[in-house]
């Protein structure tokens, strides 16, 4: 005679879940694992402590993880700045094309929303919110942009502010164009390299009528560890026209509008 089936208790079928949304995610903060099981932030405590005493997570600075310190760290943003830097011009000049004259634009903390920031022209009275403290360097002074600082506990290495501060801010909000950038993207979402970074991420799509992604196409080469959102959270897509044809078809399938510019080397910006 087979041996019964083990029924596993509601507390255990909800830590199995937990377990398997924090691998998909990378990282994810009490707060979202509480609202996406319905139950309260002390739950999810107790129910943390016990996977981490089976060695199965740990506990980072905001909430749980399963990937190594090493890799949840980020890349140096100045670093990051080197790198495809003709990609990153190209698709900061067609994304110009696509703001809005006025309203909130929200950008993300990246180096190709930087490249934007820098090329903005006067009169488009943007209210520019941000945690990215380039974009905020870049504008101060500039007339025509009210420079809006998310505030936070600002990280060296990413040049962005972010934390609980952070994200509590952006919940204020309501954004009416959203510019994100990505460390890394696959068929299942937008992936960056640092847990605190994602979280604010994950806000602003949140809060923006429109999602407008900003990535030069070997970001689909890139290895990212923590997921930013889905990429039916996207609505427009800017990208170089080196994007292989596989990831367009997995764009589309998520209901992306796909733009893509030819990449001129040692452009000349005017």
């Amino acid at each position: 005679m087979a041996p019964p089936e083990t029924q596993l208790s509601p507390a255990q079928e909800r830590r199995s879940r937990l377990v398997a949304l924090v691998e998909a995610q990378g990282f994810c903060t009490v707060a979202e694992l509480a609202d996406a099981f319905g139950v309260s932030e002390m739950t999810i405590r107790r129910d943390a402590r016990q996977l981490m005493g089976e060695g199965r997570m740990r506990s980072v600075h905001g909430g749980v993880t399963m990937l190594p310190a090493a890799a949840i760290g980020g890349t140096d943003f100045h670093t990051r700045t080197a790198r495809n830097g003709d990609a990153k011009k190209a698709i900061a000049r067609k994304v110009l094309e696509l703001l809005p004259e006025s309203g909130a634009v929200a950008f993300d903390a990246g180096t190709t929303t930087h490249e934007v920031a820098q090329l903005l022209r006067p009169g488009l009275n943007l209210q520019v919110v941000t945690a990215s403290l380039p974009v905020i360097n870049t504008l101060q002074g500039r007339e025509g942009f009210d420079v809006i600082s998310l505030g936070g506990t600002l990280h060296q290495g990413s040049q962005s502010f972010a934390g609980p501060m952070t994200v509590a801010a952006i919940g204020e909000l309501r954004l009416r164009t959203l510019l994100l950038a990505a460390s890394g993207l696959t068929g299942e979402g937008v992936y960056c390299g640092n847990h605190f970074d994602a979280v604010s991420k994950r806000a602003l799509v949140e809060v923006a009528d429109e999602v407008i992604l900003l990535a030069d196409s070997d970001k689909f080469e890139t290895s990212a560890m923590v997921r930013a959102c889905s990429l039916s959270d996207v609505d427009v897509f800017v990208t170089d026209d080196r994007l292989p044809g596989r990831y367009r078809d997995a764009l589309g399938e998520n209901g992306v509008e796909v733009i893509t510019v030819p990449v001129e080397k040692n452009h000349a910006i005017a």
